[in-house]
Parts: C-alpha cells; sequence; structure tokens
C-alpha cells in the first residue's frame, strides 16, 4: 500500500513541499500551521504528503540534508580531492558549505542559531546521520595517512566530535559581522588546525590517563 501511494511524489513534487516549507519559515518566521494547509496550498493530497514525508519536521530535515549533500557532491567532485589530506578535505567541505550558507542566512538566524551545542532536534536528525557518515570517511582517510591515531573506543568519538565543531561554527557564523565573514573563515582555519594536531598526537592520551588519574577509585 505504502509504495503505491509513493509513486504520487516524484522528486519535483518533493522539492515543491520542502521548498514551500522553507519559504514560509523565512517569510513568517514560523513553519506552516499543518499539513492540511501545507497540501491545500501546493495543490498535494494528504495522503501523498504522508507517504513521502513522516512530518512537518521530517520536511525541514530533508531541506537541512538536501543543502549538506549538495555540498558534500561538490567537494567530492573536485579534481584535487582524491589527494587532499583529511584537513584539506576538511576545509574544503567547511568553506563550501559556508558558501552555501550566505544563500540561506536567513534561515540559519533563524533555525540553527537559537540551538544550543547539546541540542538534537528532530528536524537536524537527517543532517546530522548524512554529515556523520560523511565524517567517518573523512576520519578513515586521515588514519590511513597517520594524520589521526588509532586509539580504539575513543576514536568512535570522532564523528559526533567533528559534528559538534560543525555545529560550533555555524554559532559562530551567525554571530559573525565582519566583512564578507572572514572571522569565520579564520575560526575555520584555527579550529581545524588546533583539532588534527590534538588529533594526530598523544596529546589527548595524556589528558586522559591524567583524568583517570585523578577521579578518585571506588
Amino acid at each position: 500500500m505504502w509504495a503505491t501511494y509513493g509513486r504520487y511524489m516524484d522528486d519535483a513534487s518533493k522539492d515543491r513541499v520542502i521548498d514551500g516549507v522553507m519559504t514560509h519559515w523565512r517569510e513568517h518566521g514560523r513553519g506552516p500551521e499543518s499539513v492540511f494547509r501545507l497540501c491545500r496550498d501546493h495543490g498535494l493530497e494528504e495522503r501523498d504528503f504522508y507517504a513521502a514525508f513522516s512530518s512537518l519536521d521530517a520536511v525541514e530535515s530533508a531541506f537541512w540534508e538536501r543543502m549538506l549533500d549538495r555540498v558534500i557532491g561538490a567537494v567530492e567532485a573536485g579534481p584535487e580531492w582524491a589527494d587532499f589530506s583529511a584537513r584539506q578535505r576538511l576545509l574544503a567541505f567547511l568553506y563550501a558549505f559556508f558558501e552555501a550558507a550566505l544563500g540561506e542566512r536567513s534561515l540559519i538566524l533563524l533555525r540553527l542559531a537559537p540551538l544550543r551545542l547539546t541540542d538534537r532536534p528532530a528536524f537536524l536528525r537527517g543532517f546530522e546521520r548524512r554529515f556523520e557518515a560523511f565524517a567517518d570517511q573523512l576520519i578513515a582517510h586521515g588514519r590511513s595517512t597517520g594524520e589521526i591515531a588509532e586509539r580504539g573506543r575513543l576514536a568512535r568519538a570522532y564523528p559526533r566530535a567533528l559534528y559538534a565543531h560543525l555545529r560550533a561554527c555555524v554559532e559562530f557564523y551567525a554571530k559573525d559581522e565582519s566583512e564578507g565573514f572572514e572571522r569565520t573563515d579564520a575560526f575555520i582555519e584555527k579550529t581545524v588546525a588546533l583539532a588534527f594536531d590534538v588529533a594526530g598526537t598523544q596529546a589527548i592520551d595524556s589528558a586522559f590517563d591524567l583524568a583517570r588519574f585523578l577521579v578518585p577509585r571506588r
């Protein structure tokens, strides 16, 4: 049954729904009041909407994931990508992401800027999963080149750490009032340099050893 309904909404229709929801956010500072009103405004049947999206949050999630997919696809298609180090790949991605962010700054200020780094809203779930899959590949490349040290279980936290870093960059960008957002570029460069300096040395291992030593044994 669901497969049959799903055929009614092709990719172009899905994009129309996504763009409709996000345009509503831009114009009104809030999302559509209901799926019913959204479908009415765009000439859709509710059952067709729900065959493609589970909720309005899922539509917004698709928007942010689509933006991310386009950035990743663009940087990975670049002629230098195969020869880039992991650090260069992360920098290339971040610069491309914030170049794309210029076209969505109003939405970033409205939807992402108010979030705390610990917040994990439903509308960013797809974005988070897609980024962490990309981060996994980037980290694997870094291990193969020796840029990122092998640290067993600790290494499992790297994708989450890179996602937190991306969110921190978004937070900095949202507050940046410098010409051409040059301070955001500097923030990206300095934080990526620090991250790889730490990831490629034993400094983090020493810090964890010290922390374990200082924590009282029970």
